[in-house]
């Protein structure tokens, strides 16, 4: 693998990185030089006759070997983020493995597709959990050891354009993304004393099993993009600290036009 180096030296946790945005992540913090946790509940391929095998294959050891047969270096981790030992046990497992965090990316979510009269508990239940709960303590269990090494550091999540408008029969997926939003950027501020950097990326519309499988009505207008295409607004975002770049919800659409390199972006 020839690395462009920014993130030489670097460790990061990616959750959901067994396929789609979660893998394209990995695969480009992998090329800038970052030892990278592949982390997902997907240890096993889903069945050949899947309507979605296109969208929905992938495991997290084939990501860490499309990593390491380019000459990258990679630890696949089976987590659950809806349950808080696998979050605390990825955090520890990353120490023990690679010595350090340095990057945490949580990228791991779920839909909740119905209209509120219809909803069933344990749907909403499951988009809180893994959208907004699974964050915030997958950043309970990592930010000690990135506080501990004084260093600063960089975490961010994908977010969803639901977040900020309305999307029939979305109530409860918008619900949780716009607390993950609200959630990461008052992080933000809460570590900004240790130059850790915290924000939000919106990826746009993405061609993945999510947008794929569901049916999202007022959408179609919006051009379909290829995962790869975060690579690059991940990747610089992964760089940042607090004193560079922190507390922004960011497009990545707008990725070297209203933010990123040598763009200055006013305080929030």
């Amino acid at each position: 693998m020839t690395t462009t180096g920014e993130l030489r030296g670097k460790v990061a946790i990616v959750t959901g990185g067994s396929r789609g945005i979660g893998r394209s992540i990995c695969l480009a913090l992998a090329e800038a030089g970052a030892q990278v946790v592949v982390a997902s509940r997907t240890e096993n391929e889903v069945p050949p006759d899947s309507p979605f095998q296109k969208y929905a294959s992938g495991t997290i050891g084939d990501t860490a070997q499309q990593i390491a047969e380019a000459g990258g270096e990679a630890l696949p981790v089976a987590c659950d983020v809806t349950k808080s030992e696998d979050l605390k046990s990825l955090a520890e497992r990353t120490v023990k493995h690679f010595g350090r965090i340095d990057i945490v990316v949580s990228n791991a979510g779920v839909d909740c597709e119905s209209p509120v009269v219809d909803l069933e508990e344990w749907l909403l239940d499951r988009a809180l959990n893994v959208n907004i709960r699974g964050p915030i303590l997958l950043c309970k269990y990592v930010l000690p050891e990135i506080i501990k090494q004084k260093g600063g550091g960089s975490i961010f999540c994908i977010t969803s354009g639901a977040s900020q408008t309305y999307r029939e029969g979305r109530v409860g997926y918008s619900m949780s993304k716009a607390a993950l939003d609200r959630a990461y950027l008052s992080l933000a501020e809460e570590v900004r004393e240790h130059d850790i950097a915290v924000n939000v990326l919106s990826p746009g519309r993405v061609d993945t099993w999510m947008n794929r499988n569901g049916d999202w009505p007022g959408t179609a207008h919006i051009p379909m993009e290829q995962p790869d295409s975060i690579m690059k607004a991940a990747t610089w975002l992964a760089a940042q600290k607090a004193s560079t770049f922190t507390g922004q919800r960011v497009e990545r659409a707008e990725f070297g036009e209203t933010w990123g390199p040598g763009i200055s972006v006013p305080a929030p």
